[in-house]
């Protein structure tokens, strides 16, 4: 499947198929499902549809939860971070710095994408790959929001800030300023980190600034697919008139 990857999940397929039909080239599903409402849409667009076991389905995404809908699509080129940054609009930008839980990583693109963030920066290195999982978490997000992957995260973060952009880590540090008194730059560039070593020294240091996002409860953190929803949704709070 040169220039395709497997996408799985009836709410993900769903997302893909309204936005970008032109991409899905051949759905895998069990069988007798013609009365599924969007396998017959599916028909209707004329998209190949093949039957196969649920066996078939784990063993093409290497998981039992497809929820008996597999797509072939095409693959979206990545954005290249030198055209993205010419670009010099007005947004956030997340950076992932090693999320290698698949679950967090598509919660993580999923609230991206609702929040309306420009891009979602990952290292080839430091975290989980685009896989099924993935795309099935994140509901389709992983197929529609601009997905910039590097090499250097600590260089692609200089570049950034080069180009205008406030470099902003999340974590929770005696000297982090407070995400509810924090005013946020026209152009930011969130960077998250694993919920057990967070954002790596060289990044912390190289940040403009450290924000924490004040826990009330007993529970005194969230994860970090949780946490980049709140810190993203005060963003876009902070930027409306």
């Amino acid at each position: 499947m040169r220039n395709k990857r497997l996408i799985m999940g009836k709410n993900c397929i769903a997302e893909v198929f309204d936005e970008r039909p032109e991409s899905i080239r051949t759905i895998f599903t069990v069988q007798n499902k013609e009365q599924d409402p969007l396998i017959q849409k599916i028909l209707r667009f004329g998209i190949p549809l093949k039957y196969v076991s649920k066996h078939v389905l784990e063993k093409m995404v290497r998981s039992e939860s497809h929820q008996s809908f597999v797509a072939e699509v095409d693959c979206r080129p990545n954005i290249d971070l030198r055209s993205f940054l010419s670009r010099d609009e007005k947004g956030i930008v997340l950076m992932l710095d090693a999320i290698y839980d698949p679950q967090n990583f598509g919660s993580i693109l999923r609230s991206a994408e609702c929040f309306g963030a420009l891009s979602v920066v990952y290292s080839k290195n430091r975290g989980a790959p685009l896989t099924p999982v993935v795309s099935k978490a994140s509901v389709g997000a992983s197929e529609l929001i601009d997905l910039i992957e590097v090499s250097n995260l600590a260089t692609t973060l200089e570049l950034f800030q080069k180009s205008g952009y406030f470099a902003v880590t999340a974590e929770a540090h005696p000297d982090a300023s407070s995400l509810y008194s924090f005013a946020f730059p026209e152009k930011t560039l969130l960077i998250m980190g694993s919920e057990g070593k967070g954002v790596q020294p060289l990044l912390r240091k190289k940040a403009d600034i450290k924000l924490v996002i004040p826990m009330h409860g007993k529970i005194d953190s969230l994860n970090v697919s949780q946490a980049t929803a709140v810190i993203l949704s005060h963003f876009c709070r902070n930027q409306s008139p």
